[in-house]
């Protein structure tokens, strides 16, 4: 009987970086198995159980090509070069351009590392591109973790935080199904809905969790931010929100000037006042109480949370209100009836959601996807935290609480891009506090940056996975652009529809044939205790080489190795773990991993107060009112999506599947006998009015293109909404009816417009697009 070897490590293939077992038979991977013991490990969903599938596909990219025929034809040809030729060429082009004509001019196009394999290796390849000089980097934040991991910052100072669901009386998944996107994290919500706590789910799909939820809120597509400040009406209406929270740890009853929408400081009351002495005020008579917002002190007295009243000051009488008064005026906009009309929801699941809210003690959420994909995306996600703010769940035992169990150095490089480089970042002038300020851009700026050569050129494309005519819109235009570029590189384990546009590709190494660190696993809050160093379990495939790798390469031949620790990954992990105690050879020694001592600090904000400018919870932002947005949460009369168009009655949204992660796995096989085609969700009565049956080919129009897609039958949905699946692209002319021989007919991206965007994030209404529907 043969004897396998068992290698303890993590799975990369999606979001939920699942702890397994690698299971070996004469040094080749057969498959992985579930680890109990691991914080992430209870099970494994089909994407990694399909791993040796992925890892010996005889498609995989195996030596590196150089492009030789001329772009744009549909079957290139190629020649295999060798690594060192392919890595002087591309550091040749890069070194030119940059001394030429500065580096900005050469952007970087970066795959998620949320559900790829670039995990392991994204620190490594942002500190390249930050060290290189380039403040472009196309990531796709804008419509993915921008809103919960940044724009969280304007109201909590961090990013959304872990939920403890092991310590809650009450989940709140809204936009968010981790059964389909995060297995560890569904597994952890089950255990919860096992002991009893209260669910709330906001999804117009009938979700796994939206059918077992206490209170399912089936909102319209686009319409959760009305929904979060109806909600937060009922709280405020009625009184029932954790006020001594809000009094003592969030800037409600901080006063700001009417005139001018700053917060009231000491200047504005006397000369050479001090501009960190903020006001309340008081409940006893007239009375200002002064709040030191550099230290975060409050001086003595209760101060008022819902006032307006008229403050005199050096230069006059000035009408203020309270942050929470200001707040509250702009959900008192969204009553019951109002909510409802603009929602779908009905009156009674509205109260019924607040009510959970106000009875439970501890809340802990999650929101994403479905609330990021939008042209309010921000705002909504500011209307959502505002609201979880009011409950005074965040940082505390059964909340969402931020930070990991241990400090770690981060080495993604956000210092090494001086002020003058950050300012050249693409879109940032149109977006001023939006992903550009961290070199995140636009894939649509880039287009244009390449064919209109605005506000300056884009001359080559370096991509490190990803496949951009599958994963975004406007797919005539990157195809245009594409072809414009000097010099394309593209980096990947297979040859996709836009590394058939590079000039050179390259073959990139799974995460089973490379190193990969990992400080936390976030899952849980007991997962953010896990430090692990996954070994590579097997031989690289033919001379694939891991992300770090070649991004090490080009840095020591472009001089940049002082700043990438000697190009030594030994040497990176070391910085990375050095505050938290823990070595690298402990790592290395201990493949299943290492639990700190320590656990996350609950409550952090009782000691250091807030990380915002107000070192509070911040219900008011005056972050957004000086970048030209509104303070709090608003929706203006064009935010809402409608139909004004009677030829595309429905709302189009889409909506992940677990067999697949974003443009990955359609061809791997045993996922496409789980999921063979892509599917069209569609009410039945909707599709009776259309003659549609189960399993038809349709075809969906909106004003910007046209995808195909099967017919999928739903009676719970509501009859103006459809949901397709993002990510389709298909070669096997047998898999549609109609446009063969086009692997992208099926990709939905190709109905989207980028026309009108979030004008804080630049996301787009993937999830909320008018469109029409018929049988082919």
């Amino acid at each position: 009987m043969t004897k396998h070897k068992r290698i303890p490590a993590f799975c990369t293939q999606c979001r939920s970086r699942c702890g397994c077992e690698v299971i070996l038979e004469k040094d080749k991977l057969l498959r992985i198995e579930p680890l109990p013991d691991h914080p992430s490990g209870e099970k494994l969903c089909p994407k990694g159980k399909a791993a040796a599938e992925l890892v010996y596909h005889p498609d995989r990219l195996k030596h590196p090509m150089r492009r030789t025929s001329p772009k744009g034809m549909l079957n290139p040809t190629w020649e295999q070069i060798s690594w060192e030729e392919a890595l002087d060429e591309i550091a040749g082009h890069m070194a030119r351009i940059r001394a030429d004509h500065g580096a900005e001019q050469v952007a970087f196009s970066i795959t998620t590392p949320s559900g790829t394999h670039m995990s392991d290796c994204i620190s490594w390849v942002e500190r390249f591109v930050r060290a290189y000089g380039s403040p472009n980097s196309i990531y796709g934040t804008e419509i993915c973790n921008w809103h919960k991991d940044i724009a969280s910052r304007f109201t909590y100072g961090t990013d959304i935080g872990t939920p403890d669901f092991a310590g809650t009386e009450c989940i709140l998944l809204w936009g968010h199904n981790p059964a389909s996107t995060w297995l560890a994290r569904s597994v952890e919500v089950q255990k919860a809905i096992r002991r009893g706590v209260k669910l709330i789910v906001v999804d117009p799909r009938p979700t796994l969790y939206a059918r077992r939820a206490d209170c399912w809120l089936q909102v319209q597509p686009g319409a959760d931010q009305a929904l979060a400040l109806g909600i937060a009406n009922l709280l405020l209406q009625y009184g029932r929100f954790d006020v001594k929270f809000v009094r003592e740890w969030t800037n409600a009853a901080l006063l700001v000037r009417e005139d001018t929408g700053a917060f009231l400081n000491e200047s504005d009351l006397k000369v050479e006042g001090n501009e960190k002495i903020l006001f309340a005020a008081s409940a006893d008579a007239d009375k200002l109480i002064d709040y030191d917002s550099d230290h975060g002190e409050w001086a003595d007295g209760q101060s008022e949370l819902f006032t307006s009243r008229n403050v005199n000051t050096k230069d006059g009488t000035v009408l203020c209100r309270s942050s929470l008064q200001i707040f509250a005026e702009a959900a008192a906009e969204y009553p019951p009836e109002r909510v409802v009309e603009l929602t779908g929801v009905s009156e009674e699941q509205l109260k019924e959601a607040a009510n959970i809210l106000a009875e439970s003690a501890s809340i802990a959420y999650y929101a994403w996807n479905g609330v990021g994909q939008s042209t309010t995306a921000s705002q909504t996600d500011r209307a959502i935290s505002v609201l979880y703010g009011l409950t005074g769940s965040y940082g505390r035992a059964g909340g969402n609480v931020p930070g990991g169990a241990a400090p770690f150095n981060d080495i993604a490089g956000h210092d090494l891009l001086d002020e003058q480089q950050r300012a050249k970042a693409l879109g940032l002038t149109e977006r001023p506090i939006g992903p550009g300020l961290m070199g995140w851009v636009m894939a649509r700026d880039v287009y244009t940056a390449v064919l209109e050569k605005a506000p300056y050129p884009v001359r080559m494309l370096m991509s490190f996975g990803g496949n951009l005519l599958a994963s975004q819109p406007d797919t005539d235009r990157a195809k245009k652009a594409f072809q414009q570029l000097e010099f394309h590189v593209h980096c990947d384990f297979f040859l996709n529809e836009t590394a058939k546009y590079a000039d050179i590709v390259l073959p990139v190494a799974t995460s089973w044939e490379r190193e990969g660190l990992r400080t936390g696993f976030d899952a849980s809050l007991e997962g953010m205790r896990r430090v692990q160093l996954r070994p590579p379990v097997i031989a690289p495939i033919g001379s694939s080489r891991s992300d770090t790798h070649i991004a090490l390469e080009l840095s020591r031949r472009l001089g940049l190795s002082d700043v990438m620790f000697d190009c030594d990954p030994d040497k990176g992990h070391a910085h990375i773990l050095a505050p938290s105690g823990v070595s690298l050879e402990e790592l290395q020694a201990t493949p299943e991993g290492v639990t700190l001592p320590g656990k996350v600090t609950l409550s952090r904000y009782e000691t250091m107060g807030f990380p915002t400018p107000t070192k509070r919870l911040e219900i008011y932002s005056e972050q957004m009112l000086r970048a030209g947005f509104s303070p709090v949460p608003r929706l203006d009369a064009g935010d809402l999506p409608r139909g004004t168009d009677l030829s595309f009655p429905l709302k189009l949204g889409c909506a992940k599947t677990v067999t697949y992660c974003h443009s990955q796995g359609r061809n791997i096989p045993s996922l496409r006998r789980l999921t063979p085609y892509p599917i069209l969700e569609i009410a039945s009565e909707t599709a009776a009015a259309r003659g549609i049956k189960m399993d038809d080919w349709l075809e969906i129009t909106t004003k910007a293109g046209a995808f195909i897609a099967r017919a999928k039958l739903d009676n719970k949905l509501a009859l103006d909404v459809v949901f397709a699946q993002h990510g389709w692209t298909v070669s096997n002319t047998g898999d549609s009816p109609n446009r063969k021989g086009d692997p992208l007919a099926t990709n939905m991206n190709q109905a989207i417009s980028t026309d009108k965007c979030d004008p804080i994030s630049g996301s787009f209404p993937l999830r909320c697009t008018w469109c029409e529907v018929r049988k082919i």
